[in-house]
């Protein structure tokens, strides 16, 4: 039986998350809390900037997770007995071979780029009865913070459009000022992740970005509190997946 359950939205506090090796101010944090920090490896595969984010290397859908093909997370996760499946196509260092694993799954629904997203993926949300919500963005694992089953944040008009047609509430908030070194900007997906069902943890302080107080009073209105990992502005590292 496996010992952890990794969900995107945890019911009860989160013991283990899973989270970018690059960063140990991220884990020691984390740890801090009484949670504990689960940093993955650095694909070589993957450009760069990238190469260490749990939303570039896995896809967690339900009980599922699938990992990209020889992935050097497969480590991790059969130390923490969960099982898993891979990717068909290996991963590359450039768009789209980046994004195979970049789906965003909760709930009933997995929001993804069906021209981008691993054909592995697309079956497994096929095989569990989710509605697939198409989007062009490439990377929406990364591009939306969920709040709760019906509520997200996300600079992204696309993806805002598609989510409110599927009854979602969203706060649409100002591209950029999220950093993610080797490229123009990171995402607000790719700065945050649940710690609880009222608790959203961010990389990084919001007040260094110009929706701050937005963010800060749309999470209030759904009962949600931020929780700033560490001072400075919001730094991508490429999600915090629960491990529950």
């Amino acid at each position: 039986m496996n010992r952890l359950w990794p969900t995107r939205l945890p019911e009860r506090p989160v013991k283990a998350a899973l989270v970018s090796g690059e960063y140990p101010q991220l884990s020691d944090r984390l740890n801090r809390l009484g949670i504990q920090a689960v940093p993955t490896c650095k694909d070589l595969r993957l450009p760069d900037p990238i190469a260490w984010h749990p939303d570039t290397q896995t896809c967690v859908l339900g009980g599922r997770v699938i990992v990209l093909q020889g992935s050097p997370l497969t480590k991790l996760l059969k130390e923490w007995e969960l099982t898993w499946e891979e990717t068909l196509q290996e991963p590359g260092d450039s768009y789209p071979r980046d994004a195979l694993c970049n789906v965003l799954v909760w709930d009933r629904f997995a929001l993804g780029n069906p021209r981008t997203a691993d054909a592995a993926i697309i079956s497994a949300a096929e095989d569990m009865g989710l509605s697939w919500i198409p989007v062009k963005q490439g990377y929406p694992a990364c591009s939306v913070a969920l709040v709760n089953e019906s509520a997200a944040i996300t600079a992204d008009q696309g993806i805002a459009a598609q989510l409110e047609r599927y009854s979602m509430t969203v706060l649409h908030i100002s591209p950029g000022y999220i950093r993610l070194p080797g490229y123009d900007t990171g995402f607000i997906g790719g700065c945050c992740g649940k710690l609880a069902a009222d608790k959203l943890a961010f990389a990084g302080c919001l007040d260094r970005h110009p929706d701050g107080q937005r963010i800060r009073d749309f999470l209030k209105t759904h009962g949600v509190s931020a929780v700033e990992l560490f001072d400075g502005e919001l730094v991508d590292v490429g999600g915090i997946l629960p491990l529950c």
